[in-house]
């Protein structure tokens, strides 16, 4: 059962560091509006993400086994191609997690507003949905038949708890000082979350060819 929550913990350490548009916004707001702006922005997914996993868990319970372990397969080598991706973008180029705060020219006083904004953005982000439809789903799904609620909330809970909570820690630190985090110590914490994803992804699929072939 414990072996989930490394897994959401894993799955959440990576995607809270990806340099995508939630993140983005939580290190311009704490930039432009001081730490408790950035933080606030972090609990976005929080607030947004529960029809999307209520859907995609119903979606993927409701496969036929042999189904279900494709889309296993998948879903591996879906956080394969991330984890790969994500080493192949640090190692190209250096990230300034402090020049972030020009991909947004929107302003405000630190309230709700930068909430809102968070919350819209993660609706439009495609990535919840491949996360939760592909690798999310199935191992939650795997997570409830093993294990019940427990192994079920224990997943969730470790990825939102470091999806969350890095972030926040992130925007917390950048909004006091904005030298916090170098480049370099950047990038190498983007290829060490990188190859992490390499390694749980080739789990992943071979849990599902395992689970195909017993079933054939």
């Amino acid at each position: 059962m414990w072996g989930f929550l490394l897994l959401g913990l894993s799955f959440g350490l990576q995607a809270s560091i990806n340099p995508g548009p939630s993140l983005t916004l939580a290190v311009s707001r704490a930039l432009r509006n001081g730490a408790r702006s950035g933080m606030l922005v972090t609990i976005a997914p929080l607030l947004t993400d529960a029809p999307i996993i209520a859907a995609a868990t119903l979606l993927v319970g409701s496969l036929p086994p042999t189904l279900f372990g494709w889309l296993g397969v998948l879903g591996g080598a879906y956080i394969i191609w991330l984890g790969i991706r994500g080493m192949r973008d640090a190692w190209s180029r250096t990230i300034d997690l402090a020049t972030l705060s020009t991909s947004r020219n929107a302003a405000d006083d630190g309230s709700l507003t930068s909430l809102f904004s968070a919350m819209l953005i993660n609706f439009l982000n495609p990535n919840p949905y491949l996360f939760w439809g592909t690798a999310g789903g199935p191992n939650l799904v795997k997570a409830w038949n093993a294990h019940g609620l427990p192994g079920a909330a224990l997943f969730v809970v470790g990825f939102y708890f470091m999806l969350v909570g890095v972030r926040a820690t992130l925007a917390y630190l950048i909004g006091r000082n904005r030298n916090a985090f170098s480049p370099a110590l950047y990038q190498t914490m983007l290829i060490g979350s990188g190859a992490l994803l390499c390694i749980l992804g080739g789990f992943l699929v071979y849990d599902g060819i395992y689970t195909v072939w017993g079933i054939s």
